[in-house]
Parts: structure tokens; C-alpha cells; sequence
């Protein structure tokens, strides 16, 4: 080969990592620009309607905590409340029109207190419900991290900054 000869590997291999080059660039332009969610409820409203069960079953677990007399009176109420007005707030955060559930919506249930198909299992006693709130509030980071919109991002992580409180107040109980 002589001088200013480019052989043909050379120039197959340029060919080559530019035609993947190309197809990337192709392939990820579309992305950028799509206007479309491929499921029937944004993972905003999915994560909104999770929490909206989860804090549901935690009003019921304090609620029943309560009536067995299964820890500190004044303590169970106080942390009922906060997880009541949670559930208030998530509920205002569904978008118009959206409802707490995928199901068929009763409308004396959909914004009511605590839903009667809410299953919180067994009684628990603080011991019982710290761990509730140690778990939910663990969870709330990748829940935080699932939603798109900022305000909702705040809001669950702060429901998680509470969670976290109450399961160390319970530890101390």
C-alpha cells in the first residue's frame, strides 16, 4: 500500500461506527419529543392512589390500636390525625376527575374518610405500628422518585419526614 492509501479496514470501520452512530442519534430523536404515555394513569396518579390505600390501612391500624388500648392514648390519636390530614392531602392532590381508586367510584366514598374495603389485617401494638411507619416511611423514597411533578415529589417526601418521626416516637413509647 502505498503513502495517502487508506485500506479497507480502515474505512469499513469508520463506516461502520458512523452508521451506529446515526442509528443512535435517530433512534434517541424520536424519544425526546414524544407525546404519549403508553398506560392509562401517569405514574403520578399510580403513585397517589398507592399511598391513598396504604395511609387508608394506617388510619385503620391507629383507629384499632385505639379501641384495644394498645399504647399511648394521646400519642395514637395525635399520629391518626397526621395521617389523616395526609389523606387528605393526597386526595386533593388527584388530578380533576381522577379518582382514589381504578375502580368504579362510589361517591360516597371517594373523597369520605377511610374506604370500608380496607383491610388492615391484625391489631398492633406500638411495637407493631413503629414498624408500619418505619416501612412506609422507607418506602417513600423511591415513590418520591417515581413522580413527575414537583410539588407531589415534596409532598410525599415530606409524609415520609413524618412517618420517620412517628416510628422513633414510638420507639421511645
Amino acid at each position: 500500500m502505498g503513502q495517502g492509501n487508506v485500506s479497507r479496514r480502515a474505512v469499513l470501520g469508520v463506516t461502520a461506527t458512523g452508521v451506529v452512530a446515526a442509528s443512535a442519534v435517530v433512534g434517541l430523536g424520536g424519544c425526546g419529543t414524544a407525546d404519549w404515555y403508553p398506560y392509562d394513569v401517569t405514574p403520578d396518579v399510580s403513585v397517589l392512589r398507592s399511598l391513598i390505600r396504604e395511609k387508608e390501612r394506617t388510619v385503620v391500624r391507629y383507629e384499632q390500636a385505639l379501641a384495644d388500648g394498645a399504647g399511648p392514648g394521646d400519642l395514637l390519636e395525635g399520629f391518626r390525625e397526621h395521617h389523616l390530614a395526609h389523606l387528605d392531602a393526597l386526595l386533593e392532590a388527584l388530578p380533576e376527575g381522577v379518582g382514589p381508586s381504578a375502580g368504579p367510584e362510589d361517591p360516597d366514598t371517594a373523597e369520605g374518610p377511610v374506604q370500608a374495603e380496607t383491610d388492615p389485617g391484625p391489631p398492633l401494638d406500638t411495637a407493631g405500628l413503629r414498624l408500619v411507619e418505619a416501612a412506609a416511611a422507607s418506602s417513600r423514597l423511591d415513590q418520591t422518585a417515581a413522580v413527575t411533578d414537583p410539588g407531589l415529589a415534596q409532598l410525599v417526601s415530606a409524609i415520609g419526614a413524618a412517618e420517620a418521626a412517628h416510628a422513633h416516637l414510638l420507639d421511645e413509647a
